[in-house]
């Protein structure tokens, strides 16, 4: 073998060596997680239910229930970007208004937060004050704050605003969800017990802040609240667990699992939805039913929902229902299976049958105990939707370990039409043998670049502790790391549980979770978060993203989260790739461009010279995108007369 063989297959090495280490190590976390719910204290306080939101420009909001002052409040911490964390968690909730003589505070618990990309931050919690005044049961509170979490009003900086109206009787109002926009509209939604029959109603309430005019005000869109269970008299069929998604745009979806039975009328449970497309102010007369399970006992799974800005919306769920392909027709076994249905037409319809998302055939004999739980579900706006749960299908060498649950994924890259891992399992905790450890409680987040986040617990090491897997390529089979990063370093080794996850366009991605590591007192909380950032531009530039990057575009103008970047993809999407000779040019260029590329974002002097070349198309694009007809049909005629003129005067001359 000559010396020329050797470097050639020297050079093969190490670009199989570099590729795979960029992949496994595209997301980079920090060195080790935070503890935010500060100051600490030296008298241990108890810090549970975390839950987040963020922004796109950096901006990190966790809230969670505290009891650092006696009753329970609701603390928030906020991150401004690259800065750390405030030195001081500010509490939200006031205890006012009291009932007269009472001292004590009520307990604020179940904290749910939204944000803006403003410095707009809403958060609703159930509040006790009522029962320990012997007056009422359990209410949703609700303040907001204008400047990213530093002071708080409802608009009076004094009082909390409080929710639900308790009519026509006071009952319990818990498990709240919240849902806003960048406009100041904000969407309530709460489980009520009003008529007092034990049987939940699923409530609405939605208002608009309006912020400095001259002062802050609330408009609500309503009142009183609006009841979404419909179809059904109130108080006697149970709606439980309900969760709302917006799509900014006025469109407000929220879906449930509903018990109403009704044969006479042909009405069963399952998972229930209803929408309204105002803003909240009206809603469908009679809620939707989404499954489309038997009719028979069986035990269906809470929903989970998501939804893009173009009209579709999707739900997920488990059902042990069985249907036609699990064997004899509609054969429930009480193994649940996750299920799916999606509508897009912003939810008036929805398909004429679910598709079970979960494994069709399994891997040799199985034991299946419970199978499926905890789905949990998200999407892009370009088509991408990828579903997670734990799954305890387990194969006869670990039969033993039957209450252990792997983390299973399927997703779908045309809206949720189809989906391309239905006949195989795609695993997701990669790094321990199936079903060897309990995985549970996954949650994903999908970004427009195609990046794919789960974060779970899993109990490897012998106390659950927050475990992290990606994909670089919208959660296809074989693109998921084979190294899953434990994000809580504790030390001591301490418990983890109530994790949450939030991401950015920009690829950051942020989990917070409760964990009772200190040594203070046993059983005791605090707030914990980690941060991750996924290197899209350098997988952009690698080549690595082959069909979603625009190689040259991005190196000239140093991302590819640029203003120019993003026009000239669009102009791809919309016109090269719509006909024949653009889609030629398109797979030419991603062919030749990725060397140039490199070559160009490694020399600034040539970036400024690209930037320069690239003006015209981005003048096209910006024509071909941004502009009216009666704007392109003047701009044609004004080209016309100036070429003409120019014709004219070379003529007479």
């Amino acid at each position: 073998m000559t010396f020329r063989n050797y470097k050639l297959i020297f050079a093969a090495l190490l670009i199989t060596y570099i590729s795979l280490n960029n992949v496994s190590h595209a997301v980079q976390f920090d060195n080790r997680d935070t503890k935010i719910d500060l100051p600490v204290l030296d008298t241990p306080n108890n810090a549970v239910t975390p839950r987040m939101s963020s922004d796109e420009n950096g901006h990190v909001y966790v809230v969670w229930s505290d009891n650092r002052d006696g009753p329970y409040k609701v603390y928030i911490n906020t991150k401004f970007g690259e800065i750390e964390w405030a030195p001081r968690s500010v509490p939200i909730n006031t205890g006012f208004p009291k009932t007269q003589g009472i001292v004590e505070d009520g307990d604020a618990t179940l904290p749910q937060v939204c944000s803006d990309n403003s410095g707009h931050i809403y958060v609703v919690w159930v509040d006790d004050r009522a029962v320990k005044a012997g007056i009422g049961k359990k209410d949703i509170y609700f303040r907001y704050s204008k400047d990213y979490g530093i002071t708080w009003n409802a608009p009076d900086p004094y009082t909390d605003y409080r929710i639900d109206s308790d009519n026509p009787a006071p009952g319990d109002s818990i498990n709240p969800g919240i849902a806003c926009d960048g406009n100041g509209n904000v969407y309530i939604i709460w489980e009520d017990d009003r008529n007092r029959s034990g049987n939940f109603d699923v409530y609405f309430r939605s208002l608009q802040v309006q912020f400095d005019k001259p002062a802050d005000f609330i408009v609500p869109y309503q009142f009183p609240e609006q009841r979404l269970n419909t179809g059904v008299t109130p108080g006697i069929f149970s709606a439980t667990n309900p969760v709302i998604s917006t799509d900014k745009n006025g469109a407000v979806y929220v879906t449930w699992l509903d018990n109403r039975n009704m044969p006479e009328d042909n009405v069963y449970p399952g998972i229930y939805f209803n929408v309204s497309l105002n803003h909240g102010a009206s809603w469908e007369e009679k809620a939707i039913r989404v499954d489309t399970a038997p009719v028979g006992f069986y035990v269906t799974g809470r929903p989970a929902i998501s939804n893009d800005n173009i009209g579709n919306v999707y739900i997920a769920w488990t059902d042990t229902a069985g249907r036609a392909d699990r064997g004899d027709e509609y054969a429930g076994d009480g193994t649940h299976d996750v299920y799916f249905n999606v509508s897009h037409n912003k939810g008036l319809t929805w398909g004429k049958k679910d598709q079970r998302i979960n494994s069709t055939e399994q891997p040799g004999e199985v034991l299946r105990v419970i199978g499926t739980k905890d789905v949990s579900i998200a999407n892009n706006n370009k088509g991408v939707v990828c579903i997670v749960w734990a799954d305890n299908t387990l194969t006869i060498p670990v039969a033993g370990r039957k209450d252990n649950f792997d983390i299973y994924s399927n997703h779908s890259e045309n809206y949720g039409n189809s989906f391309l891992d239905f006949t195989t399992t795609v695993r997701v905790n990669l790094s321990t043998p199936a079903g060897e450890t309990m995985a549970a409680a996954p949650l994903v987040k999908v970004n427009n670049a195609g990046g794919v986040f789960v974060a779970w617990l899993d109990n490897r090491v012998g106390t659950f502790d927050i475990y992290f897997n990606f994909s670089t390529a919208k959660g296809k089979s074989d693109t998921w790391s084979n190294n899953n990063c434990c994000l809580d370093n504790a030390q001591p080794i301490g418990k983890s549980y109530n994790h949450v996850m939030t991401a950015d366009e920009k690829g950051n991605v942020y989990v917070a979770w409760q964990d009772d590591r200190s040594t203070l007192s046993k059983d005791t909380f605090n707030i914990y978060y980690i941060s991750g950032f996924l290197d899209i531009e350098t997988l952009l530039l690698a080549g690595q993203r082959l069909g979603e990057a625009c190689f040259i575009a991005t190196a000239a103008y140093g991302g590819p989260f640029e203003k120019n970047v993003i026009l000239l993809r669009e102009f791809r999407d919309n016109f090269l790739l719509t006909n024949r000779y653009g889609r030629w040019f398109v797979n030419t260029y991603y062919k030749l461009s990725p060397p140039v590329a490199q070559f160009i974002s490694e020399r600034p002097y040539l970036r400024a010279v690209t930037r320069v070349v690239l003006l015209p198309f981005v003048g096209i694009a910006m024509i071909a995108l941004k502009t009216t007809f009666l704007q392109e049909l003047l701009l044609a005629i004004s080209i016309t007369i100036a070429m003409f003129t120019v014709w004219w005067k070379l003529r007479t001359r």
